[in-house]
């Protein structure tokens, strides 16, 4: 409880009293009525000058996220952002990784922006992931997949491969894999 406003209960109540008085004397109200306005008003601003919070409300506390060193908060940031709500990839995920395979490319020495290199780009690459990467449709979680195992299947870059046969990866599916 606060303490005793004596400044507020005595400004409204002679302010309620001049009102009273006036109206009393302009025989709006009687006399009677007059002081008993004048004693209820009394009354609230009493009770009004004595209430109130004690105590600021209280806030939820704040807490401290730290970053910590690495990659952790710009996975957790894209792995929150990859899916719209209409269960398709985001643009924010299909930029990135269009951005991710034209690096990939231009370290392989291919130009993906080149028209003439585009049998290079679908040589690396594979028609059907060079036909999606350029279509405006948003893709699937499936189609997402076949792009990064495309692009991881690129490696870093070309002088950094091993010299000697290539071997063609071989994918199985799973059943997790089925369901996506």
């Amino acid at each position: 409880m606060r303490r005793w406003n004596l400044g507020r209960i005595t400004t409204v109540t002679i302010v309620a009293a001049v009102i009273a008085a006036g109206l009393a004397f302009w025989q709006v109200i009687d006399v009677w009525h007059a002081a008993a306005a004048t004693a209820v008003t009394l009354a609230v601003t009493t009770l009004w000058s004595r209430t109130g919070t004690a105590v600021e409300d209280p806030e939820w506390p704040r807490t401290v996220t730290e970053a910590r060193a690495g990659g952790r908060h710009d996975v957790s940031d894209l792995s929150w952002s990859t899916f719209g709500r209409d269960g398709r990839v985001t643009d924010r995920v299909v930029r990135r990784v269009r951005a991710l395979a034209t690096d990939r490319l231009r370290a392989h020495g291919v130009d993906p922006s080149d028209p003439a290199s585009l049998p290079d780009v679908e040589h690396l690459l594979g028609a059907d992931v060079v036909r999606q990467l350029a279509s405006r449709q948003a893709p699937t979680a499936r189609t997402l997949q076949t792009w990064l195992d495309a692009i991881e299947r690129l490696g870093p870059a070309a002088a950094t491969r091993s010299v000697g046969p290539t071997a063609v990866p071989t994918t199985t599916s799973t059943p997790e894999e089925n369901r996506a």
